[in-house]
């Protein structure tokens, strides 16, 4: 049964999608099954795995009906790459929030809906909006572990402290909610950065990863950086966060045995 883990930080930019892009990638590499899942109306994991025409031609359904219209996941579901299957997003999402509002149990839509799918992936990587919406409260209450994906700056730190009271509130419906650990992203070995890294030391770092433009040129060419760029630094640094991943999984499971 698949391991469900969000990628989550409130504020934008952070590189929540890049993150899952690359460790879904890195995960594949591994021979891990993996579903992402994108419930970003930005759709930005959708465009960074797909162009239009594909999806337009793949499936017409995708996470907005899942919401709004009882969809099944098998029934959105694209096979990305060996491996790799997306459930994909578009701009409609952005009417979910409204609509969930008024219905009972409006935290579970999505849990409910992994029910089908847990069984054919090893691990289900959801991308989270850069909100704490009702979409985020689903992924969480859907996931058994959340990753904080922290952008070395000073305003990160706003937005950390916010989802964290929100995955408290959170673990009061999903018990077995943990916080996996952070990735610190975007990282320029300045003093700035290195001293905000130093400040992040309470919580457990699955990996920091470089500041780099070739990570934004493969996104745009629909490629993690190892397959734009095999053997580039920050892929190296994927593929060891992907490893330490998996690794605060196994630990995790073996300390709740």
């Amino acid at each position: 049964m698949a391991t469900v883990i969000s990628f989550a930080m409130q504020k934008g930019g952070a590189g929540k999608t890049t993150t899952v892009k690359n460790t879904m990638v890195e995960l594949a590499k591994l021979n891990k099954k993996v579903l992402g899942i994108d419930i970003d109306a930005q759709g930005s994991l959708t465009i960074g795995c797909t162009n239009a025409i594909a999806l337009s031609k793949a499936k017409s359904a995708t996470m907005s009906d899942i919401f709004l219209n009882g969809a099944k996941l098998s029934d959105i579901i694209i096979p990305i790459e060996e491996n790799i299957d997306i459930a994909p997003a578009l701009i409609s999402l952005a009417n979910v929030d409204l609509s969930l509002a008024s219905q009972i149990a409006r935290e579970h839509f999505l849990r409910r809906a992994l029910t089908e799918v847990k069984d054919d992936y090893d691990f289900i990587l959801i991308d989270c909006p850069p909100s704490l919406s009702l979409l985020t409260v689903n992924a969480l209450t859907a996931s058994d572990f959340v990753v904080y994906v922290v952008q070395l700056e000073y305003f990160a730190f706003e937005g950390l402290i916010q989802l964290e009271k929100t995955v408290a509130q959170v673990q009061g419906i999903n018990e077995n909610l943990k916080v996996l650990g952070i990735i610190e992203t975007m990282s320029d070995r300045t003093n700035h950065t290195s001293d905000i890294s130093d400040s992040l030391t309470n919580y457990n770092s699955l990996g920091k990863i470089d500041r780099a433009t070739d990570v934004r040129d493969a996104i745009m060419n629909k490629q993690a950086i190892s397959q734009y760029i095999p053997g580039h630094k920050v892929a190296n640094q994927y593929e060891q966060f992907a490893k330490n991943m998996i690794a605060a999984v196994e630990l995790a499971k073996e300390v709740n045995i």
